[in-house]
């Protein structure tokens, strides 16, 4: 069965092998005869080129006393022949004068008693001799043979060059080079069979290792890392994904786990709120009959009274009580409308120091009557894009806050400053500070903490809740802080142009 990589592999490889080295025999066959063919012209045309540089009839003097010295047609080794190491690789010479008669051939016999019909039969083979010869393949009925034959004028004489030699040596040369090279190729495939059996066993293992450690992981067990360490680069890839992967599934289980423990937090404190809002609407219960029943006495009394000083102030009373009960209202309504996602805000660019600067003015009034000592101070860059009504709610919201918490004669200090991406909105109170118990829940809808020192004073604690919705829906922050005499409050919206470029503006102006 080839159901691993490592056999699928090996089979591959070694049909890879087997292809390679066929072609590599087909490839021989075919190209290898014309190749020798093709250099044996060549090796002829140097020859040729060299006998042209002699002296043909001193040349042919001296092959043929050479020649003739030889014992049993064997020639001496030390001879000095300049033909014989070119004889002895089987090319073969005939060189003939203008007549045609024979002045030197490698096989040397007579020509003395040969017919006239020799002669006329040389004398047509004349028409095959060239002057700019070339060495090209001869085709024969026993074979065939590659030959040169040229024509060279010397001294005022004409010399007719034959070089040859048989295609039979070729031919043995190459069935020898094809016996030598399919042994070659089977050496070729038992050695690489061999070697890529070795390398698929390579790659299968740590492959098998890594699917082992796979399950493991898919077993949620993650104590066992795949290794890094092999001799490839790709398995080593394969290995570091997989062990990344086990550790973002780790991070993934713990974030899961941590998120899972916030969602049963948040559960605990949406029915904490539960909880608050149905102690709020208790306390709205009881704060409305309060001034219904303060209303429905004033009227009482006012159809009964002549007197007009006092009817007007039935009527007043009745108009506080009024006044008080829609403020309640408006501020569960707006409530309702944050939580829910009703309200559709429009945004709009704005100068939040210009916002404080005006609530300032309108709270005057109050600090005044709590002879409240106030310090403002706002800074350029307070560009920040919201809405405006509900960006003003907040800063009157902080501004009742500190006035209604600050000692009497005490300070107030409000800023309106940028810094970095945001511009900020602080403002700072003398008096008690919050207990540390209620600084995380201050921001709560319907948490009435306490002071230090005294309680709550009035209030439906609703304020700070508002403010914390509204600057959530600008992509703000806000928080508390207690300070050496008092608390401050504040609140940061996302500034339309940071510090850094109004400081490049400054400086390019």
């Amino acid at each position: 069965m080839m159901n691993t990589i490592r056999r699928r592999l090996l089979v591959i490889l070694v049909l890879l092998l087997t292809a390679v080295a066929g072609s590599i025999g087909i490839l021989y066959s075919s190209v290898t005869r014309q190749f020798y063919i093709r250099e044996q012209c060549r090796m002829l045309d140097e020859v040729y080129a060299l006998l042209l540089e002699e002296d043909i009839p001193a040349l042919c003097e001296e092959e043929n006393r050479i020649k003739g010295m030889a014992w049993e047609d064997e020639w001496e080794e030390t001879s000095g022949s300049l033909l014989e190491p070119y004889e002895n690789n089987n090319l073969r010479f005939r060189i003939r004068d203008e007549n045609f008669h024979l002045l030197y051939a490698t096989n040397k016999y007579m020509e003395s008693g040969k017919t006239d019909l020799y002669w006329r039969q040389m004398q047509r083979r004349i028409v095959k001799y060239k002057e700019d010869a070339k060495a090209e393949y001869e085709k024969r009925e026993t074979g065939g043979r590659v030959v040169l034959r040229g024509i060279h004028e010397q001294n005022g004489s004409k010399f007719y060059i034959m070089v040859t030699q048989s295609s039979s040596v070729i031919d043995r040369s190459i069935a020898y080079a094809r016996r030598v090279l399919l042994l070659a190729i089977a050496a070729f495939l038992i050695l690489g069979t061999i070697c890529v059996s070795i390398v698929a066993r390579g790659i299968g293992k740590p492959v098998e290792n890594a699917a082992r450690v796979a399950r493991k992981i898919a077993d949620k067990d993650f104590s066992e890392k795949v290794a890094e360490t092999t001799k490839y680069r790709e398995i080593n890839a394969l290995g570091s994904s997989i062990n990344e992967m086990s550790g973002q599934i780790q991070q993934y289980i713990r974030d899961l786990e941590t998120y899972n423990r916030f969602l049963q937090e948040d559960n605990q404190r949406k029915a904490e709120l539960g909880q608050h809002r149905k102690r709020f609407v208790n306390n709205v219960s009881h704060e409305l009959k309060t001034p219904l029943a303060i209303i429905s006495g004033q009227m009482e009394l006012l159809s009964l009274s002549q007197d007009a000083q006092k009817r007007q102030q039935y009527c007043d009373s009745a108009l506080d009580e009024v006044q008080k009960m829609n403020e309640m209202i408006s501020s569960m309504l707006q409530i309702f409308s944050v939580e829910e996602g009703i309200e559709e805000l429009p945004m709009e660019p704005m100068e939040l120091g210009d916002a404080a600067a005006e609530a300032v003015r309108d709270f005057s009034a109050l600090f005044d009557k709590k002879k409240l000592r106030v310090a403002f101070e706002r800074k350029q860059g307070c560009l920040v894009n919201g809405n405006q009504e509900n960006i003003r709610r907040a800063i009157n919201n902080f501004l009742m806050n500190a006035c209604r918490h600050a000692l009497e004669g005490g300070w107030v200090r409000i800023c309106a400053a940028p810094n970095g991406k945001y511009v900020f909105f602080s403002v700072y109170n003398d008096g008690e500070k919050i207990a540390e118990k209620d600084i995380a829940k201050i921001w709560d809808s319907f948490y009435q903490g306490n002071v230090i020192g005294r309680e709550n004073e009035g209030g439906t604690g609703l304020g700070l809740y508002i403010v914390k919705s509204i600057v959530a829906q600008h992509g703000g922050e806000c928080g508390v802080e207690n300070r050496a005499h008092g608390v401050e409050f504040w609140f940061g919206l996302p500034c339309l142009q940071p510090e850094r470029d109004l400081a490049e503006s400054g400086n390019g102006a």
